[in-house]
């Protein structure tokens, strides 16, 4: 089952017009989501994303568009495809109506949500760490649409393609400045001397979920936390490297070039993690 606009159509009965505006433009952003035991994880997060993503594109969100109406069509979605109590990895896609060629002839937004089940809810940390390297093709532009998770992702394509090809765990996307932006398909932190770094909100990165949660985690325990610019020789300076986004939790790199690392701050930072979502499914409805 897909969910366009609220909508459930099945398999079969489901289809996008060729002038959709995500597919002839890639007008439009996307979210993935993580639904454990029926229920968004960090829901205001992403409701809070898509809302100023929506902003910043011109979209008009229509009279229902709230918090709780965000909540229902992605569950309705999942529990439909997947049972009550479900694991899923969700996609949440939001795009301008057809019409127009570059300059569209509405700023409505439509949304399709589209499902896949997972093994479980809790996360976990990746038992081989990720071997890094930097993506040396294209840099990634800092400008008003950096921060978005855009359906125009040629860059995250591409760096994709040459990650595999190189046979590495993932691959570190520079700003035109030549300082660290982000991985792939994840935020990264660096340790060192037991405190948290991460490239700042104007280094280029998309604003990630999961990167705000480990933000609010290394709060609650005191940790410090730094959001500056970082070049590619930090990376080497660091005790330790981890991966994050909102599907996978946190990922730990073992290598970057030369470099090895360890995964102790990792560990304890998956487990305040699993704690928190253990936290949040124990409330009530």
């Amino acid at each position: 089952m897909y969910s366009l606009n609220g909508q459930l159509f099945s398999h079969d009965e489901f289809s996008l017009s060729p002038a959709n505006r995500a597919f002839r433009y890639g007008d439009g952003v996307f979210e993935t989501i993580r639904v454990t035991g029926g229920r968004v994880l960090w829901s205001p997060l992403h409701f809070a994303r898509v809302t100023k993503a929506a902003a910043t594109l011109h979209l008009n969100l229509g009279e229902n568009w709230s918090l709780s109406y965000f909540e229902e069509v992605i569950t309705a979605l999942a529990i439909a495809n997947h049972g009550e109590g479900c694991h899923a990895r969700v996609r949440f896609s939001l795009f301008r109506e057809d019409g127009g060629l570059y300059a569209p002839i509405t700023n409505n937004a439509a949304f399709l949500i589209a499902s896949e089940s997972m093994d479980q809810g809790f996360f976990d940390l990746n038992n081989k760490g990720l071997l890094i390297d930097i993506y040396p093709e294209i840099r990634k532009p800092g400008n008003m649409l950096s921060g978005l998770k855009s359906i125009n992702a040629q860059l995250y394509v591409l760096a994709s393609i040459y990650k595999r090809d190189k046979d590495l765990g993932d691959i570190i996307l520079l700003n035109e400045a030549g300082y660290v932006a982000e991985a792939s398909s994840s935020n990264i932190f660096l340790v060192k001397g037991g405190h948290l770094h991460t490239p700042a909100p104007d280094q280029g990165a998309v604003e990630g979920i999961m990167q705000q949660v480990i933000w609010q985690l290394a709060a609650d325990q005191e940790i410090p936390v730094q959001a500056s610019p970082i070049l590619p020789e930090d990376l080497l300076a660091a005790d330790e490297i981890f991966l994050t986004n909102a599907i996978q939790g946190i990922r730990w790199v073992m290598g970057f070039r030369q470099k090895r690392y360890y995964n102790s701050f990792s560990r304890k930072m998956m487990t305040l993690l699993n704690d928190r979502v253990r936290t949040f499914l124990e409330e009530e409805v």
